[in-house]
């Protein structure tokens, strides 16, 4: 097999689905080059941009703390353990701040410093060198207030770790930037040129959505006087490619509402009433233009309570919307305004699951660990 043209070999490894790529890496050392490439994980990924998504459950075990996955083939559902053993720190609580293209991001409850990357198809965890100025709480500028995103720029090919603090002197919105390259020098931290808007409070994880970062934002209370003050609802977009901070205005005020990546566009998904949620899309970002896209109406399930949590998760299987309503996950069908409930064997709703909407990258994080060690 080593004198067949490695050309081929990738034309073919593109047109096959990730478990099988997975299982061919055991067939030689050739074959595993080919297929870790990543130039081979980035064009996989444009070949198969419509297949359907699958749901990913982020689990919190207590106890062994390992990297374990597994899938149940009868629902289209995947599980990965999260309590993981990397040769930099054990993590047995961890915060999940966002997804792109298949990685998952994560930072230590403890210590929101430790930066983590997990490809839950290769069971890959990479830890991130952590930013000097975070283990010194008295440098230059001080920071609160951290929040995280995962981008990718595609004018480089490469993914940026964005971290998004207030800096206490002017309450700017001030970032740092991880950008994994293909080289060592490129992968390490750097503060942003741009600047942010003034007195934002950003709440929730960010969306990853054409080519930007997006989180929800209010004004602080004490803004009264600033100039900037933001009324009802905003939205802090921070653009992975120019690295430049924006602001948006979100359809309306919303009294409940969070951020989803509907089809790679942004979306605002309106949870103020727990009988009908409103899905909102940005369609011409160039003019700000939200369209309405969604009604779904709500049956409460029995023993559902008032105040109970509703979440829309995503597109998945055939173009249907999955929702999480009540401890119980819904899925609605937008061909037939239809609803169906769903049950994912060995989920809790009482606890505190991360579900998402996931497809698999073939990317490889061990090309990446040897940039940084």
């Amino acid at each position: 097999m080593s004198d067949f043209p490695s050309d081929i070999l990738f034309d073919i490894f593109l047109r096959l689905p990730i478990k099988s790529l997975l299982r061919f890496r055991c067939v030689s050392p050739f074959w595993r080059n080919i297929i870790d490439d990543p130039c081979l994980a980035y064009m996989h990924r444009t070949r198969f941009a419509e297949e359907s998504y699958k749901v990913l459950l982020l689990d919190h075990p207590k106890h062994k703390p390992d990297v374990s996955f597994r899938e149940d083939h009868a629902g289209g559902f995947l599980k990965a353990s999260l309590s993981l053993v990397t040769k930099f720190a054990t993590l047995k609580a961890y915060f999940f701040e966002g997804c792109c293209n298949g990685l998952v991001c994560f930072t230590k409850s403890c210590d929101d410093s430790l930066v983590f990357l997990f490809n839950p198809l290769r069971q890959e965890v990479l830890a991130l060198q952590p930013w000097p100025y975070s283990t010194a709480p008295t440098s230059d500028p001080p920071l609160r207030k951290r929040k995280y995103g995962l981008g990718f720029d595609c004018s480089k090919n490469t993914y940026k770790i964005v971290r998004v603090f207030e800096n206490q002197r002017n309450s700017t919105l001030c970032a740092e930037i991880f950008t994994l390259g293909l080289s060592s020098s490129s992968s390490s931290w750097r503060s942003a040129i741009g600047k942010g808007p003034d007195h934002c409070r950003l709440f929730g994880r960010p969306i990853f959505a054409c080519g930007a970062l997006y989180w929800l934002s209010i004004a602080t209370p004490d803004d009264h006087n600033n100039n900037n003050i933001l009324e009802g609802n905003k939205i802090v977009s921070f653009d992975i490619s120019k690295e430049e901070f924006g602001l948006i205005s979100t359809p309306k005020s919303f009294l409940s509402c969070h951020l989803l990546d509907l089809r790679g566009d942004l979306a605002v998904v309106d949870c103020s009433s727990d009988r009908q949620i409103e899905i909102w899309v940005l369609k011409e970002y160039g003019k700000k233009k939200w369209v309405k896209e969604y009604e779904i109406g709500l049956k409460a399930p029995i023993g559902a309570v008032d105040n109970t949590r509703i979440e829309v998760i995503g597109i998945w299987e055939e173009g249907e919307i999955l929702v999480r309503y009540a401890g119980s996950f819904l899925s609605y069908d937008p061909k037939t305004d239809g609803l169906r409930y769903l049950h994912i064997s060995g989920f809790s709703h009482h606890d505190d699951t991360e579900v998402l909407c996931h497809k698999g990258t073939l990317l490889s994080l061990s090309r990446f660990q040897e940039e940084l060690s």
